[in-house]
């Protein structure tokens, strides 16, 4: 943008006013600047972490490094909650005094027997930076605002209205309702909470909620044929197949029906099940990992030997769930259930390593392989037991083995077996962190670690992160390492104000007794879900502020349910299975949980084509069963109907007709695209023009009978008969012929508007 152009037509005399003001107060002297509040927090990422430790001292001072046995051991900024961490180190350091100073200020400068002699010169800025970090931590600097307001200066949220269309179209798939918009219009703030509360209780959320856990827990692997049933051990649980009993004739057949799938489908998913449970009834998100029980359904109760102690409503319904315990089984919620230890197996010599990586990553936002700064060297461990000696695998083995010792009692197949000579002793002993798990507690080593585990705030901070991940289509920003990189304090802005929304959220989340609804409204509440542009004053900061907002493209369960929520009808094929959830889901970046674990989150051609299609085919579906309908019943046409043309057979100009064209155009912007443009916007226009030459070109050629016209629809897009029931529509309502190819110009417009950039990304 040309800066120059925002100060024309201001008068010189009015800059020049400004100009004295902002520089001199117009007093002759210069104004100091109000110097900025910074948090505890963010002196130390700034001033202190940057330009002094990660510099000069993180390279000894580290857990594999030369002072790794020293009292100050810092973490790497791979690893989440590093600033609280190494505050607390150095906080605890600053402590410790020799004659009144510091220790932490007297070692780098070469006292006190500094093993790395002199790090930092007397009196520089990094002492003065340090010094001042001791004084903070007598003295906790609260700063009056949070410094968000200037970090989010010149960046456009989305409206409230719409945040909920573009919340409710991603965690329930569909559209506000008349209530809904009235409720937020007519209450500002709370309006809008409200809204979202009712949101989070539909059953199309939970059905999000679990398609996004099986993104990390990826339990769907077992969900086809009898894979799940398959790793129940028919020893242990001899009514696992309990369906094969069942005899045609016999037996109820709605019973040997739900029997031969949803039995499968609903063991492979108790992970998932378990996680909604504990979201519907709003209890503490941490009991996915405490929960003492099982959750069945009367499917499941069988499988495991519990249906004489648990009653249901229905017992063939998948969805009614119980809580019940397993006789010699303990329990702690995901970590003990057998899908999720199959899913994340072990062998004799992993040693329950990849468990303990997968408990790091989906519960501590923690991805060990981090951990170490730099490669290791194979040809350099020479020692008898690395994992425990060697300070390159001891980096990550005193971090990884403990909690993998905390599996001792679950084999590789899920099962309760406990180890007859106890665990191993070449490895660390089991625990987490520092501690270690009394003797007394070994048989409930999973209970212990999930108590831990959930007290950690890292818990909630991974909560945030997945949910960041599902709502926005991005993973959550890192501390920058290198200093010296052109973008660091570009980076490091970005990073800290996202450091701090998250915070914010984590601390809601603990007042709202751990809540996992909270962190959703959270997200959805900031810019990194609403922001749609940014202003003059932020656009110098472009590069920080990248992150804000959502460009996804949408996964093929989004794009499914979205596609039905704004035409009304599902994209199927003629046996009604959904493409997208089926034929394309892969092809369109889906997963199947097994073999494709990634999704693909840019498009390619084929995805592009796949969008086409549907952009295509839905348009030929959709517009002629709207005109099957009355106008208030419509959710594409209800301004028009197919008669409408803007001019007769002269050329003469239909200026009612016209008119309903343009703002049946404009509603359809609104309702498919989420853009509330004036009927003289030139979007608007554009789009007329395309109605208007497809028309123009299409009634022409039908008018001297041109080969390759026909006044007659193509036959998979008449609408002769209900689309749901199948049967025949009355004759008059029947819609299989276009004689003024208004139809088709309909057509054109909606899909363009299918295949937009808008429609396909989020």
């Amino acid at each position: 943008m040309d800066k120059s152009a925002l100060l024309r037509g201001v008068p010189y005399g009015v800059i020049v006013a400004a100009l004295c003001t902002a520089a001199f107060g117009c007093q002759g002297d210069p104004v100091e600047e109000e110097e900025e509040c910074q948090t505890n927090e963010e002196f130390f990422l700034r001033q202190v972490w940057g330009p002094v430790l990660s510099t000069t001292c993180v390279g000894c001072h580290n857990a594999q490094g030369q002072a790794r046995d020293t009292d100050l051991v810092l973490v790497p900024d791979s690893q989440p909650g590093f600033i609280e961490l190494n505050m607390g180190t150095l906080e605890q350091l600053s402590r410790v005094q020799i004659d009144g100073e510091p220790l932490i200020l007297i070692k780098p400068i070469g006292g006190a027997d500094h093993g790395g002699g002199i790090q930092l010169a007397e009196g520089s800025q990094e002492i003065a930076a340090l010094t001042e970090l001791v004084d903070r931590f007598e003295a906790p600097v609260q700063c009056g605002s949070s410094s968000q307001a200037d970090f989010f200066a010149g960046v456009h949220n989305l409206d409230e209205l719409e945040t909920y269309r573009q919340a409710t179209l991603v965690l329930a798939g569909r559209l506000p309702t008349p209530e809904e918009e009235t409720l937020i219009l007519e209450n500002p703030g709370n309006g809008l909470e409200a809204a979202m509360d009712g949101l989070l209780r539909e059953e199309a959320f939970y059905r999000w909620l679990q398609i996004n856990f099986n993104d990390r827990l990826l339990t769907d692997q077992y969900v086809p044929n009898d894979d799940a049933i398959d790793l129940v051990d028919d020893d242990e649980f001899p009514n696992a197949r309990w369906f094969e009993e069942l005899e045609e004739g016999v037996d109820d057949p709605a019973l040997i029906e739900a029997a031969s799938r949803w039995t499968n489908v609903s063991v492979a998913r108790e992970p998932l099940d378990l996680i909604t449970h504990v979201v519907r009834n709003d209890r503490p998100f941490s009991e996915i990992l405490t929960a003492d029980y099982r959750l069945v359904n009367g499917l499941t109760a069988r499988v495991w030997g519990v249906a004489d102690q648990v009653e249901f409503d229905d017992p063939l319904d998948p969805a009614e769930l119980r809580e019940v315990s397993l006789a010699g089984y303990p329990a702690a919620g995901l970590l003990t259930q057998p899908m999720f230890l199959n899913r994340f197996p072990t062998t004799d010599t992993n040693r329950n390593r990849h468990r303990s990586r997968m408990v790091y990553q989906l519960f501590l936002a923690t991805d060990v392989l981090k951990l170490a700064d730099r490669p290791v060297d194979p040809s350099q461990i020479e020692d008898f037991n690395p994992t425990m000696y060697n300070p390159a695998c001891t980096v990550c083995h005193s971090v990884v083995d403990p909690v993998a010792g905390a599996f001792q009692n679950w084999d590789a197949q899920g099962r309760f077996r406990p180890p007859e000579e106890g665990w191993y002793t070449d490895m660390r002993p089991p625990g987490f962190g520092e501690s270690t798990i009394p003797h007394d507690e070994r048989s409930e080593s999973l209970e212990w670690l999930a108590d831990r585990i959930v007290h950690d705030r890292r818990f909630a901070l991974a909560a945030i992160h997945h949910m960041y991940r599902a709502l926005t289509g991005q993973d959550p920003l890192a501390a920058p390492s290198d200093i010296e990189a052109p973008d660091y304090d570009t980076r490091l802005a970005a990073y800290d104000a996202q450091r701090e929304v998250f915070d914010e959220i984590i601390e809601q989340y603990y007042e709202d007794d751990e809540n996992l609804k909270t962190v959703i409204k959270g997200i959805v509440f900031s810019p990194y879900f609403r922001a749609v542009s940014v202003d003059a004053r932020a656009e110098a900061r472009i590069g920080e502020l990248a992150d804000l907002g959502t460009a996804r493209l949408l996964s093929p369960e989004l794009l499914d349910r979205k596609i039905q929520a704004i035409t009304g009808f599902p994209w199927q094929d003629s046996r009604g299975n959904s493409y997208l959830n089926g034929e394309y889901e892969i092809f369109y970046g889906g997963i199947d949980s097994r073999n494709v674990v990634e999704r693909i989150t840019a498009p390619n051609g084929v995805i592009a084509n796949i969008a086409q299609r549907m952009a295509v085919e839905m348009s030929c579906l959709s517009v002629p069963q709207e005109f099957t309908m009355r106008p208030e019943d419509r959710v594409l046409f209800p301004f028009v109907e197919p008669s409408y043309v803007p001019e007769d057979v002269n050329g003469f100009e239909i200026e009612q007709a016209e008119f309903a064209i343009r703002q049946n155009i404009q509603y359809l912007h609104e309702h498919v695209l989420g853009e509330r443009l004036t009927l003289g916007d030139p979007e608007i226009e554009r789009t007329y023009q395309l109605w208007y030459q497809t028309w123009l070109e299409g009634s022409q050629a039908l008018a001297v009978q041109q080969e390759g016209y026909s006044a007659d629809l193509p036959w998979n897009c008449r609408a002769v008969n209900d689309y749901y029931s199948g049967d025949a529509l009355p004759e008059e309502d029947q819609v299989y012929r276009d004689s003024n190819y208004s139809i088709r110009a309909w057509m054109a417009v909606l899909t363009y508007m299918l295949s937009d950039f808008e429609f396909m990304h989020q």
